[in-house]
């Protein structure tokens, strides 16, 4: 994985535009900003053996960042994992827009040009994957995705949490290192999966599953759960929050996470947890507290049915 962290110059940020086949341009004319760097912060990207191609970054505007990128004939996807989301437009002027944990497919069957516009200070942690079918070496892939693309289209599907921490997890991994490897082509390939499936619609799409609204409510109750475990949460607070009924809450939230609000949250507090005991020197009684569960022993109750271990067996060395 080749990695950039500081980005000095428009050129870096065309040549590597130029790899990925598609013209980039940057609207900014503040020389200053030119001479000091675009941007502040880290971009890796990688070829995969297979010919996919992806890009991990986490950037900062030094300026006001306007930016243009036109699309050749290829698939991209582009998913917002923290931060600010950035402010994309379509070449008619319409809004496309990058919430969190949502996924966006961009289907270019010829030319599509894609516009950024981010204030200064603009800070967004997002992952990009582009597949060309000319440039896949695995002929049923390529197939698969040249189907997609018999005609220019951008479509949405929600992002299950798993895969976002997993793609998370890929900003922490060196750059050369086999574990890191393999965990970029599993979060790459499990996206490619996500996206071919909303294709064949085997999954729903935003919009046929539910109504934007009723999506971005409850992903803003996901933010909330993920960012707040230790919370001691309930379901009229949380329906308050995005102004609907508890009954609501608890249709909606499973037809859009597939699955319900307390179910999610147990999840998110036992990754965490897990993530804490084998990295972070967590002791078991801090998992518990830190991720919300009042009592150790039914905290280590609930470890061991999901992981089929207790929570002792986790700790780092």
């Amino acid at each position: 994985m080749q990695s950039t962290h500081q980005l000095h110059s428009l050129q870096q940020l065309t040549d590597m535009a130029h790899k990925w086949g598609y013209d980039y341009e940057l609207a900014n004319a503040n020389c200053s900003v030119r001479q000091s760097g675009e941007f502040d912060g880290t971009i890796k990207t990688v070829t995969l053996p297979y010919g996919v191609n992806l890009c991990l970054n986490e950037l900062t505007a030094n300026g006001d960042d306007h930016r243009s990128g036109t699309l050749q004939h290829c698939l991209t996807i582009l998913l917002t994992l923290d931060g600010d989301e950035p402010n994309y437009h379509l070449d008619d002027g319409s809004p496309l827009p990058a919430e969190r944990g949502m996924a966006k497919v961009i289907a270019t069957k010829d030319r599509m040009r894609l516009w950024c516009r981010n204030p200064r200070g603009h800070h967004c942690r997002s992952l990009v994957i582009q597949a060309a079918p000319e440039r896949i070496s695995d002929k049923e892939l390529a197939e698969q995705v040249e189907r997609i693309l018999q005609r220019n289209h951008v479509f949405g599907f929600i992002v299950p949490q798993y895969t976002i921490d997993r793609a998370n997890e890929l900003f922490g991994f060196c750059d050369n290192c086999v574990i890191g490897r393999l965990q970029t082509h599993s979060c790459v390939l499990d996206l490619m999966a996500q996206v071919l499936r909303a294709a064949d619609q085997d999954l729903p799409q935003v919009g046929v599953m539910a109504p934007h609204r009723d999506v971005a409510r409850m992903l803003k109750v996901r933010d909330k759960l993920v960012t707040e475990l230790d919370s001691n949460h309930c379901l009229c607070d949380l329906a308050r929050d995005v102004g609907i009924s508890v009954s609501a809450l608890k249709s909606k939230f499973q037809a859009v996470m597939g699955q319900s609000v307390f179910a999610f949250l147990r999840d998110q507090r036992l990754t965490r947890a897990r993530q804490g005991l084998e990295s972070e020197g967590w002791t078991v009684k801090q998992a518990a507290y830190y991720v919300g569960y009042q009592h150790p022993s039914n905290f280590s109750t609930a470890y061991r049915r999901k992981f089929g271990m207790p929570p002792r067996d986790s700790l780092s060395l």
